[in-house]
This record gives C-alpha cells, structure tokens and sequence, in this order.
C-alpha cells in the first residue's frame, strides 16, 4: 500500500514537472509582453514584472504600421485564408475518408498509399517548382492562392484521419438507411457527418492551425503588407536596426491565446481521433 502511493506520488510528480515546463514559454511570452522594451533589457529578471503595463499591447494593435497596414488587417487576413482552407479541407477530406473507409474501388490502394506519402515529403522540397508555377501563371501576390495552398497541404492530412476515424465508425445505420431507400451521398449527408461532428472541429481544429502558423509558404506567395498574414506581421517589428521586444512578446501572445483556448476546449475530440487514426 505505501509502495502504491509512493509510485502514485512520484508519477503526479513528475506530471507536474513536465507542466511547468511546457507552460514555463507561455509564462515567460506573457510576462515580458507586460513590461518595456527597456524593463525586457534590465537585469528584471523575474517572471512577475515591477510594473505592468499594457503599453507594448496598445502600440501593436493601433499604433504600429507598414504600408498602411496593422495587426487588424493581418488578423483578417489569416482568418479568411485559414477559414476558407480550413472548411473546404475538411469538407472534401470527409468524402474521401468516407469513401476510403466504406468503399472498394479500382486504385483505392494506390490513393492510399499517394495520401500517406504526401505525409513524408517536406513542404521546403515543393517550394521553388511551386513559386515557379504560381509565378507562370500571375497568381502571386493573392490570398486565394494562399488559401489554395493550405487546402493542398491540408487535405491529404485531414483524409489520412478521417478515414481512421470512419474505419472506426459502426455501420449498422447506414446500412439501415440504405435499406430504406437513402442515397449514399444522403447517408453521408444526414447520417455520418451529424455523427462525426467531434471528429469534424478536431480536424478543423488541426488544420486551421497549421495554416495560423504557416511562415513559409506565405512569406513566398505575398509581399505586399496589405496581404501579409499574421505570422509575417510577427516578424516585421525585427528592423535592421532595431527589434521590437516588447511588442513581438504582445504579439505573439494574442496569436497564441485563440489557439490555446481552442486546444483545451477540443482536446479530448483531438485525442480521440488521433487514437483512432493510428488504429
């Protein structure tokens, strides 16, 4: 009994170790988004600043521009592209997981298999022979092509999951909704998607942060500050003679804190999923 609540005190433990240290980065963001830029190079060190202040916040949501463009644009900006991405994504990944997972077809194992490899080619490969193309075709600089992007590199994911998670699925009332007379495309419509609704916003979820956070991809498909997304934004308070410390703290935090909320909310959905996935 003492040796069982000894191993139960050590596993919380180290439970709580591990915690602190994968939210001792937020804790830091968020405390040296409350102070200076001069408190951030004082020998203040402590987590808890002297004198908090919203300053570095009210300088990057209204004051701090390029080109005429704020914070408030690139927010719009990276929530219509990953709102766009994100729903047409799980949208055509949910047909074809379901078609993957319920369908015996001429090619199904080929699909597959292309699905999965597209998982262990790095984007970095794409890029050049990727600008180039968008380049041929007068596509850069639009947020459509961004969004055509991220819904390329999403749905192959997304399909991956959604068919574990249909393979998973019993199918004993779409067999009696096909009994009854239901089309295929009305079970899928009326039956398997109201029944995978976790499974949809953990999906969602996992693609729209993918697209929240790319650099990459938009770094090279726009440069004009009017069509930048957040994490270019991010970057443009690094000037060539000075960095804004303070207000990229700010920044990042407001970036970081939807998709947190996010995650906590729809963890278990996310959790889940995976598990099945993997099966």
């Amino acid at each position: 009994m003492v040796r069982h609540r000894i191993g139960n005190a050590l596993f919380y433990l180290m439970v709580i170790v591990v915690c602190l240290i994968v939210l001792l980065p937020f804790i830091v963001l968020v405390s040296y988004s409350l102070r200076t830029s001069q408190e951030i190079f004082s020998f203040d060190v402590g987590l808890i600043p002297q004198r908090p202040s919203l300053e570095a916040y009210r300088s990057a949501l209204f004051s701090y521009r390029i080109g005429g463009s704020s914070f408030v644009d690139w927010a719009r900006n990276s929530l219509v592209v990953c709102g766009i991405a994100t729903a047409v994504s799980v949208f055509v990944a949910a047909m074809s997981g379901y078609a993957l997972s319920r369908f015996r077809f001429l090619g199904r194992g080929i699909l597959w298999f292309l699905i999965v490899l597209t998982q262990t080619v790095p984007w970095i490969v794409l890029l050049i022979p990727y600008y180039a193309l968008l380049s041929d075709y007068g596509m850069l600089e639009r947020l459509t092509s961004l969004s055509i992007t991220y819904v390329a590199i999403l749905t192959p994911v997304s399909t991956w999951l959604f068919t574990g998670f249909f393979q998973n699925m019993t199918a004993e009332t779409e067999e009696a909704a096909r009994i009854d007379g239901c089309t295929h495309f009305g079970v899928f419509a009326r039956i398997v998607l109201p029944l995978s609704l976790p499974a949809m916003s953990a999906i969602a979820l996992f693609s729209f942060v993918i697209g929240w956070g790319d650099f990459l991809f938009a770094s090279v498909i726009v440069r004009n500050a009017d069509k930048w997304t957040l994490p270019l934004g991010l970057t443009s308070f690094q000037g060539e003679h000075r960095i804004l410390w303070a207000e990229i703290m700010a920044m990042s935090t407001l970036i970081t804190i939807p998709v947190v909320v996010l995650f906590l909310y729809l963890q278990r959905n996310l959790v889940n999923l995976v598990a099945g996935s993997l099966k």
